[in-house]
């Protein structure tokens, strides 16, 4: 008993380690941070679960899902687009596919 509490103090407190990951550590060429923000080109997806909903599909495969509805000229499955968004860490959605982000921009490609 008397080394109980010493063993249990220990491997509680192993178990609170933190590990810190850079945010932007597999960002290619065509997608940067800034500020909280990546930007990038990718295409819309429609996601026919969970209600159905629109996502983006970065070039390097990273998908976000946009939190409230993108406009209704973005709402197109295949559309080629460039993007910033803010990816909001500390939010859980029901979809369950890409990251929550808000949109910080976006434009179809070739106009912004």
């Amino acid at each position: 008993m008397r080394y109980f509490i010493p063993i249990l103090l220990i491997t509680s407190g192993m178990s609170c380690q933190a590990v810190t990951v850079p945010a932007n550590s597999e960002l290619t060429d065509q997608q940067t941070t800034m500020e909280d923000t990546i930007q990038g080109e990718g295409t819309i997806v429609w996601n026919d679960f969970e209600g159905g909903f629109f996502g983006i599909q970065a070039k390097n495969g990273d998908k976000y899902y946009p939190l409230g509805a993108l406009d209704k000229e973005f709402q197109v499955a295949g559309l080629a687009v460039k993007f910033v968004l803010r990816p909001e860490r500390d939010v859980a959605t029901f979809v369950m596919w890409g990251t929550p982000a808000s949109v910080v921009s976006i434009a179809k490609l070739g106009e912004l």
